[in-house]
């Protein structure tokens, strides 16, 4: 994908994606999260849900080596339950490049049963001609 024709308002990706209590482990376990509350409650830690909806977002535009992660923010209107299927989009709010950099802003969204579920906003460097 040519990062450069990305512009802001396109979306850049729409998937349905199953969340596991496997996944909700396998984010606890890595994330160092010992936890049990969310296992007991039957729901995903909510930075897990952060890190599948990044996830999606990066597999679709498959960054190149250079890409930072630089910043982000998350609202979490509502808990998802393990075993959920989920909406997970990302949509571009801004690309620019400035000094041999692109500055790239993804909009995040997480619905689950037509609630959101996850709002926010990530922020990536990426150097130019690294594409």
């Amino acid at each position: 994908m040519d990062l450069s024709d990305l512009e802001p308002g396109q979306t850049l990706m729409e998937r349905r994606v199953a969340v596991t209590a496997e996944r909700a482990a396998a984010y606890a376990k890595a994330a160092g999260d010992g936890c049990a509350l969310y296992a007991e409650e039957g729901v995903v830690p909510p930075m897990a849900v952060a890190a599948l909806a990044l996830a999606e977002a990066m597999t679709a535009m498959r960054l190149p080596a250079g890409a930072v992660h630089t910043g982000q923010e998350f609202a979490f209107p509502r808990p998802v339950a393990a075993g959920s299927q989920a909406s997970v989009s990302a949509s571009v709010s801004a690309n620019s490049v400035r000094r041999g950099t692109r500055f790239l802003a993804l909009d995040l969204r997480v619905e689950v049963g037509g609630e959101t579920a996850l709002e926010g906003k990530t922020s990536l460097a990426i150097p130019e001609g690294a594409e």
